[in-house]
């Protein structure tokens, strides 16, 4: 794990687990508000799960913009020299911009499944 943390580059992966910190401590906030019986505050939990969705797809985007910056630097690369690169070498280096881009779908998908439960619950609260 930690290794595909560094392939896929320290900066664009620190900031997607920060920002995929930020959306577990919003969720869970959203969660508390929505699954306490006695002060339960669906409108709280409601607009938490807006910052939680709108935060998630920014880590997607950021982790596409991530991969585009890779693919523009192997590009960069091979426009520039004049030596013939092997396909392995290639491949090896496009493989390796996929990683934040797999990184931020991972958390987009957990914050999907983690926000259905809790309008779930705001669901059964309000009827």
């Amino acid at each position: 794990m930690r290794q595909f943390f560094i392939e896929g580059g320290i900066v664009f992966m620190s900031i997607l687990t920060l920002l995929f910190l930020l959306i577990l401590g919003l969720s869970t906030t959203a969660g508390i508000s929505a699954f306490r019986k006695a002060n339960s505050n669906p409108e709280k939990a409601k607009s938490l799960l807006g910052y939680v969705k709108s935060i998630s797809l920014f880590a997607l985007v950021f982790a596409v913009f991530g991969q585009i910056m890779g693919l523009v630097d192997i590009f960069g690369y091979l426009a520039n020299k004049d030596a013939n690169v092997a396909s392995s070498i290639l491949a090896q280096g496009i493989k390796l911009t996929f990683h934040s881009t797999l990184y931020g779908l991972i958390i987009y998908l957990v914050s999907i499944l983690i926000t259905l439960g809790i309008q779930i619950q705001i669901k059964r609260i309000e009827t």
